[in-house]
């Protein structure tokens, strides 16, 4: 089994200095009169032709109308499961919810820009694992697999402006829409996130099979509240737009549409014993459950050099204090990871 190493940090942390709405940016003093004749505020359409993402808070505003704007419902849809030994009905531990186009061409390749700039930083990425021999969790390092964490403040935000204001605007504004369509053990907050920025780098680079997090009651992780945690899982994918034009389209996606592999596999999905396989297709965004849901990614290549590179940014959710973290069902874990 395994599990992301990862540290929670307090979105208000994100906002620079000075004043979040300067992002940073000296405060200019203008004497003279204000004109009359203002500009007119973009206007946020699908066709992403008209609206001007030149300031921060311009494209932060942007990111809130994608998120109004997106179909997040099927997070949020019912299953019948079994509880203390009863068939109730409950959020889908499996559910997934895909967007594509969410956040359109232009910001999406600036993003994916920033974070090759910080490739010189990041580190091979760490996470662990259940090992037979020893009976324990273990650490490791993914293969071809490069990672760091999004910092705020002022030299965070210097180094990949978009990628915070991505950040503090998901956390905030996403939290807040899904937490009016779930209940009350499924909510989050809004002022707190961990986050991932990882790539693969190709020659067979991969994930292996792991739920994000196993349960609350794991103190290992940099989990909050006495364990992690991780709620919900948004993962962005950092390709240029049309990265995937003229392959299926999800749910109908398979790894063999496409030698570049890098496809996030999610296991009894829709139903137990299924595997869906959704391509890292370029301005996608991701949702499940950070808890429950068993998923890996497949091998990565590169066949065109580091064009192909595999850029995912990933959002962690944190749970408020009275929801719940799910334990790791028995047989989930004896079907997938062998541990009865």
């Amino acid at each position: 089994v395994c599990i992301d190493l990862i540290q929670t940090v307090n979105s208000h942390a994100f906002f620079p200095e000075p004043a979040f709405a300067g992002f940073g940016a000296p405060n200019k003093t203008n004497k003279k009169k204000p004109k009359k004749n203002k500009k007119k505020k973009p206007v946020i359409n699908n066709n992403f032709q008209t609206n001007r993402l030149d300031t921060p808070q311009d494209r932060m505003n942007f990111i809130q109308k994608r998120i109004e704007a997106a179909d997040f419902s099927s997070i949020a849809e019912l299953s019948l499961q079994q509880k203390d030994g009863q068939i109730a009905l409950d959020i889908n531990p499996n559910g997934i919810a895909v967007v594509d186009n969410f956040l359109g061409e232009s910001l999406i390749n600036e993003m994916r820009k920033e974070a090759m700039s910080l490739m010189p930083d990041m580190v091979p990425s760490q996470s662990t694992r259940w090992d037979e021999g020893s009976q324990s969790v273990v650490p490791y390092e993914k293969v071809g697999v490069l990672s760091t964490q999004i910092e705020g403040g002022s030299d965070g935000y210097k180094a990949s402006p978009r990628l915070v204001e991505y950040i503090v605007t998901l956390t905030t504004h996403l939290s807040h829409k899904l937490n009016q369509i779930l209940p009350e053990s499924y909510q989050f907050k809004g002022e707190e996130q961990t986050n991932k920025l990882a790539v693969c780098l190709g020659d067979g680079s991969m994930y292996d099979k792991h739920i994000d997090n196993l349960g609350g009651d794991n103190t290992n992780n940099g989990g909050v509240g006495g364990g992690d945690r991780r709620k919900l899982t948004a993962l962005l994918y950092l390709q240029p737009s049309g990265s995937h034009d003229g392959q299926p389209s999800y749910p109908n996606e398979s790894v063999e549409d496409d030698p570049r592999g890098g496809y996030f596999r999610a296991y009894d999905v829709p139903n137990e014993g299924d595997v869906t396989s959704i391509a890292p297709r370029g301005d996608r965004l991701l949702l499940f459950w950070s808890d429950s849901l068993v998923h890996d990614v497949s091998p990565s290549f590169t066949p065109n050099g580091d064009a192909d590179h595999r850029w995912a940014l990933t959002i962690w959710f944190i749970a408020k204090e009275n929801a719940t973290i799910r334990t790791t069902d028995a047989a989930v874990e004896e079907r997938h990871f062998g541990l009865g």
